[in-house]
């Protein structure tokens, strides 16, 4: 009798415990769900064009980064490593950097830095245009890149709209 009452103890414990985290798990699902259907067929298509436009400003600042680093003599891929080194400094201490490359990571930063700003501008100005504040640009990637259904949507919308370009 007593391994009943102990064992009926547990088990309504367990039942008092899994109940909440069981609705929290139902919750979190529904609001997910919320989420994807609240993102209109409108809000993908001004997201795909700011993706777009943000491809577009990605691949020119690419160029524009070749184009400075081969007037300084420097690699892509050393650059690479040196600004990685610069972000992590367990791999800064394993990189040897000449004082060379040193002076011209210096020499190119500024230059970096304003393509960068202006990169940035162009792409709020893109958001802006569309009519997607910040928040909601990143909600819609977000669920985007979470959500099956919602990126099946955005890839049709995007295919649609470049092959409509």
């Amino acid at each position: 009798m007593k391994f009943i009452k102990n064992t009926a103890a547990f088990v309504l414990g367990l039942l008092l415990l899994a109940g909440p985290a069981i609705a929290q798990a139902q919750m979190k699902q529904q609001q997910q769900s919320a989420k994807a259907d609240s993102i209109t067929d409108k809000e993908l298509e001004k997201f795909a064009s700011v993706m777009q436009v943000r491809q577009k400003v990605q691949q020119q600042s690419m160029q524009q980064v070749q184009s400075i680093l081969s007037k300084e003599d420097m690699d892509m891929q050393r650059f690479r490593q040196i600004m990685m080194s610069k972000r992590n400094p367990k791999m800064a201490d394993s990189l040897n950097v000449s004082a060379k490359e040193e002076k011209t990571m210096k020499k190119i930063q500024p230059k970096l830095q304003k393509m960068q700003k202006k990169s940035r501008k162009k792409m709020m100005g893109a958001m802006q245009e569309s009519g997607l504040n910040p928040q909601r640009f990143q909600a819609i990637a977000r669920a985007v890149q979470s959500n099956p259904e919602v990126m099946k949507r955005f890839k049709k919308i995007a295919q649609d709209s470049a092959s409509s370009n």
